[in-house]
C-alpha cells in the first residue's frame, strides 16, 4: 500500500546469503521492516525459483500444531490425506526448487525451527527465507541482523533511507507536503530520535496532521524523557516502544478503547465483526486508519501491525476485558458458522464457503477460545459442527479432525446429542481419508449415544456410507435408504446420501434407476439453490451414461461437473471430475488426451492422498479403460502424454480438459535455461578460465556483483565447482564462439 524505500543493500545481501545458504533468517527488532524486505527480495528472486516464491504468514497463528498446516495451505495444497501434514508437505516439496517464506517467527520459533530443519532436509532444492525477531538456530542457517534505516550524523548532508521514509509518508498524509533547508534539519533530529525504526518513523509522520514538525519531535523529547529512554545505549525495543505509547496517548479514550479491543483479531476483520464484538463506530475506525493504527485494504478488509496488536493485547489486559471481549469474539465467529451452514444447500454457496476462507484465522482464534474454555464443551461441539462444510468442501479432512479430537476429549456435553453429531463428523472425515476401521469406531460411538430420530438416522448413514466404500452394497442400499419420518428440509447429510444411492445403483448395472435417483438429488438441490450436491449426483448421472453407452452426453456432464467443482474451489470433485473426463476421452476414442488427463489425475491423487469419493468400485472401471488406452497408444506413447500431465496443476489440467487452453507447458528447449542472458556472459567467462576480478573488469561491473552471479549459477545448475560449470557451457556451445 506504500513505496518500498531503501534497503539496496540488504535486498543485495539477502540474495547473495540465498545463492550460497538454504535457510537466511532476517532477524530484528520488531516495526525495523523484516518483512517488507523479506517480501521485496522473494520478488525480485522469483524467475530463479521455476516452482515459486510462496509466501506464509504466521503472525495470526498461535497453535504450533497447525504450523504444518498453515504452510500446506499457503501452497494450496490439500488436507484430504490421513498422512500427517509434514509428511504431505515434504512429499510435495521434493525435488522442487522453490523458496518458502515463512513471516514472524517468533512466538513460534521453536515449531518453525523444526519445521524449517525437517522440510529442508527432505526437499534438496528447497530454499526458506524466514523472518524473526531471533534466529531460528537449525545448523545451516544464515542470520541476517535487520538494522533500523540510517540516519545522517550531526552535520552531514542531509540524506539517507530513513528521511525519505519519513518525506515520503509525510507526503501521503499531507499532499503536497516539502521539506525546506530547516525542515529537513528537523526531519533529520526526529529521525535520529526514533533510531531509524520504520514503524516508529511512520507512525509519527501521520501527526503531522495536527501537529507542526518541530512540536513532533518536542513532544517525542518529553515522552522519552519522561519513559527513562533518553539514556545513553537505550536499546531499540524501548525506542519503539515509547513511540507505540506516545502514539497511544495521543487518541482519544475511544480510540484507546477501540484500539485494545481490535487487538483480538488475529488477522483480518470486517466492520460488522468490529462494530459487534468491539463496540466500534465507523468514526473512531477512520480515525485510527487514519493514524496509521489500523490498516484499511480498500475493499471492506481491516488489520493491524503485530507489534501495535500486541500493544494493544497488552492494553486490553490491563483493562481486565480481555476475556469478555474473547467470549465475544468466539460468539461472533459461531453465530456465522451457524448462519452459513444452516444456508449451505441455498443459492450464493460460492460466496459462502468464500467468506469462511477469509475468516479462517479468526474461526481457528474461536475454536481455540472454545477448547481453552473447559466449562463449555458444548460450545466447543457447536462450533466444530457448524463448520461441517467448511471441513468438507474446503478439504480440510485433518485439520477439521484435529479440533474434533480435542473437543471430543472435553467433558459429555449437555445435551448429548450434539456430540453424537460431532462423532458423526470424525467418521464422515475419517472414512473420506480411507481409515475405514477409524471411522468404524466413532460410528459405533455414535450409534451407542443415539436417542433421538436424527441422531439416530446420521450414525446409520455414516454406517452406509462405510458400508459403500467397503463394497459391501447390499448393507449399504439397506442403511443408505429413504426414511421419510426424518427426511425433512434437506441439509449436507440427506442430500449426499443421494448421489451415495445413485453410486450403488450405477456399479450394480442399474443405470435407470442411478439415473432416477440421481435426478431426484438434482431437483432437491435445484429447490434450493445448491450447487454442491448437485455436482456429485451430476458426476455419477455422467459416469451411469457412459457405461450406458451415451458417451456424448456423459462428456457434456462431466464437463459441466467440472465446471461446478472448479467454482466451489472443491479440490477432491475437481480431481473426480477430471479424472471422469479423462475416461470420457479415452472411451471417445481420444487416447493422447485421454492419457494426458489421466497423468493430471493421478498426480493430484498422490497430491491429495485421499481415495476416490465413490470407491474401489469406479476403480475397476477406471482400470479398464487405462488399460483400452495404453494398448492403442502403445506404452512409449502412453508414458509420454500421461508425464506431460502429470506436470499440470489441477488449474492447469482443468483449463485443458475444459479447452480453455491449447495443451500442457512443452519442456523448456532453450539450452541455456535456467540461466538469464548475463549469467550466460558470466558462464561463459568462466569456462574462458578468466579469474571474478578479471570478468568483473571484462563486463565493466562490480566484482561483487560477479562473486553474486556465479553463487547463482552454481545454484541453479546444482553444481559445486567453476570447472562444472565450465564443462556445462562446453557441452552448449560446442566450439561456438557465441552464445
Amino acid at each position: 500500500m506504500t513505496r518500498f524505500i531503501g534497503r539496496s543493500a540488504e535486498i543485495a545481501e539477502t540474495k547473495r546469503l540465498l545463492g550460497v545458504a538454504r535457510l537466511v533468517t532476517l532477524a530484528g527488532v520488531s516495526g525495523v521492516g523484516k518483512t517488507r524486505l523479506a517480501l521485496r527480495t522473494a520478488a525480485e528472486l522469483r524467475r530463479a525459483y521455476p516452482d515459486g516464491v510462496w509466501f506464509v504468514e504466521l503472525s495470526g497463528l498461535h497453535n504450533v500444531d497447525l504450523l504444518a498446516h498453515t504452510v500446506a495451505e499457503a501452497l494450496h495444497l490439500p488436507d484430504q490425506s490421513a498422512r500427517s501434514r509434514l509428511d504431505v508437505l515434504s512429499d510435495h516439496l521434493e525435488g522442487k526448487r522453490l523458496l518458502l517464506v515463512l513471516d514472524t517467527c517468533e512466538h513460534l520459533v521453536d515449531g518453525c525451527a523444526m519445521l524449517a530443519e525437517d522440510l529442508l532436509r527432505a526437499a534438496p532444492r528447497l530454499s526458506v527465507l524466514a523472518t524473526s525477531r531471533e534466529p531460528l538456530d537449525v545448523l545451516g542457517e544464515h542470520v541476517l541482523g535487520v538494522q533500523p534505516l540510517p540516519v545522517p550524523d550531526e552535520g552531514a548532508p542531509a540524506e539517507g533511507d530513513a528521511v525519505a521514509l519519513f518525506t515520503d509518508r509525510a507526503a501521503a498524509t499531507l499532499p503536497g507536503f516539502t521539506l525546506n533547508e530547516h525542515d529537513l534539519r528537523v526531519a533529520v533530529r526526529l529521525c535520529r530520535r526514533l533510531d531509524g525504526i520504520p514503524l516508529a518513523i511512520e507512525l509519527a509522520a501521520v501527526r503531522l496532521r495536527v501537529l507542526s514538525l518541530e512540536q513532533i519531535v518536542e513532544r517525542l523529547d518529553d515522552r522519552f524523557r519522561l519513559l527513562g529512554t533518553d539514556r545513553a545505549g537505550r536499546s531499540r525495543h524501548q525506542t519503539l516502544r515509547a513511540a507505540v505509547a506516545w502514539s497511544h496517548e495521543l487518541c482519544t479514550e475511544p480510540e484507546r478503547l477501540l484500539w485494545a479491543r481490535l487487538s483480538v483479531f488475529p488477522g483480518e476483520f470486517d466492520l460488522p465483526a468490529a462494530e459487534r464484538i468491539c463496540g466500534a463506530g465507523i468514526e473512531t475506525l477512520t480515525r485510527l486508519v487514519e493514524k496509521s493504527i489500523v490498516i484499511h485494504d480498500g475493499s471492506d478488509r481491516y488489520r493491524m501491525l503485530d507489534t501495535l496488536r500486541e500493544y494493544g493485547a497488552e492494553r486490553l489486559a490491563l483493562r481486565g476485558e480481555a476475556a469478555e471481549i474473547r467470549r465475544g469474539h468466539r460468539d461472533w465467529y459461531a453465530d456465522l458458522a451457524v448462519r452459513l451452514e444452516a444456508a449451505t444447500l441455498r443459492s450464493g454457496q460460492a460466496g459462502r464457503f468464500d467468506r469462511l476462507d477469509r475468516e479462517h484465522a479468526n474461526l481457528r482464534a474461536a475454536l481455540e477460545y472454545s477448547v481453552a474454555d473447559q466449562q463449555d464443551a458444548t460450545a466447543a461441539l457447536r462450533l466444530v459442527v457448524a463448520l461441517t462444510t467448511f471441513w468438507l468442501v474446503g478439504g480440510r479432512f485433518s485439520e477439521g479432525l484435529l479440533w474434533l479430537d480435542r473437543v471430543l476429549d472435553l467433558p459429555d456435553p449437555r445435551p448429548r446429542q450434539v456430540r453424537v453429531v460431532a462423532l458423526c463428523l470424525a467418521g464422515l472425515l475419517t472414512a473420506l481419508q480411507g481409515d475405514l476401521e477409524g471411522a468404524q469406531t466413532h460410528q459405533s460411538a455414535a450409534a451407542a449415544l443415539a436417542g433421538e430420530p436424527r441422531t439416530v438416522v446420521l450414525s446409520t448413514r455414516l454406517a452406509g456410507l462405510i458400508a459403500f466404500l467397503r463394497n459391501d452394497f447390499r448393507t449399504a442400499r439397506e442403511l443408505l435408504a429413504d426414511r421419510p419420518e426424518v427426511d425433512g428440509a434437506p441439509d449436507v447429510w440427506s442430500v449426499l446420501r443421494l448421489p451415495l444411492l445413485g453410486a450403488l445403483h450405477m456399479l450394480s448395472g442399474d443405470f435407470d434407476e442411478a439415473l432416477a435417483v440421481c435426478e431426484r438429488c438434482m431437483r432437491a438441490s435445484a429447490a434450493v439453490g445448491d450447487l454442491w450436491c448437485r455436482s456429485y449426483a451430476m458426476w455419477v448421472r455422467a459416469v451411469a451414461h457412459c457405461m450406458k453407452g451415451d458417451l456424448e452426453i456423459g462428456a457434456e456432464e462431466a464437463r459441466e461437473t467440472l465446471m461446478l467443482m472448479r467454482e466451489l474451489h472443491d479440490q477432491l470433485g475437481g480431481a473426480m471430475a477430471l479424472d471422469l473426463m479423462a475416461g470420457c476421452a479415452g472411451l471417445g476414442g481420444r487416447a493422447e488426451r485421454s492419457a494426458l488427463l489421466f497423468g493430471a489425475a493421478d498426480r493430484i491423487w498422490d497430491t491429495l492422498g485421499a481415495p476416490m469419493f465413490f470407491g474401489p468400485g469406479y476403480l475397476v472401471l477406471r482400470d479398464l479403460v487405462i488399460g483400452e488406452v495404453r494398448i492403442e497408444l502403445g506404452e512409449d506413447r502412453w508414458l509420454s502424454a500421461h508425464d506431460e500431465g502429470s506436470r499440470l496443476t489441477l488449474g492447469e489440467a482443468a483449463a485443458y480438459a475444459l479447452e480453455e487452453r491449447r495443451g500442457p507447458r512443452r519442456p523448456v528447449t532453450d539450452p541455456w535455461h535456467p540461466l538469464t542472458r548475463r549469467e550466460q556472459e558470466v558462464a561463459r567467462l568462466v569456462a574462458d578460465s578468466l579469474s571474478n576480478r578479471q570478468i568483473a573488469e571484462r563486463l565493466v561491473i562490480a566484482k561483487r556483483t560477479v562473486d553474486s552471479h556465479i553463487e547463482h549459477i552454481l545454484v541453479k545448475l546444482e553444481a559445486s565447482s567453476r570447472l562444472q560449470i565450465a564443462g556445462w557451457v562446453a557441452e552448449r556451445t560446442n566450439g561456438s564462439d557465441s552464445i
